[in-house]
């Protein structure tokens, strides 16, 4: 895949992402179950968990423990990057690094024309 031009393409190579690794992690029921609980706690739709990624962490946070969520988040992170062919950064881990800071340096480095 070329770097993306069109936003929506982005959240839906993100969600895709996002969703992938979660089963892949926790399987399809968990994946199901945390959409499910995303909608009626605070709402946020399955669409919109892309843009919504502070919510999506919270709740990973609250269900599964601050350090699993850092760990999700981080795989999730890496198959978004490997999605958008780029090179993941292998960097020492920055504690509590979360899922919307991973984002944001995909988005960067898109921009940046850097793979």
């Amino acid at each position: 895949m070329t770097p993306l031009d069109n936003k929506r393409e982005f959240n839906d190579v993100l969600f895709e992402s996002i969703d992938e690794t979660i089963v892949a992690l926790l399987s399809q029921e968990v994946a199901n179950a945390l959409y499910s609980y995303l909608e009626k706690i605070d709402p946020v739709s399955k669409d919109e968990v892309p843009t919504r990624l502070d919510a999506l962490f919270l709740t990973l946070e609250k269900l599964f423990g601050p350090r699993s969520s850092v760990t999700i988040s981080k795989a999730i992170a890496r198959k978004l990057y490997a999605k958008l062919e780029l090179t993941f950064p292998e960097i020492p881990d920055i504690p509590g690094r979360r899922l919307p800071e991973y984002v944001q340096d995909v988005k960067i480095n898109l921009l940046g024309g850097q793979s």
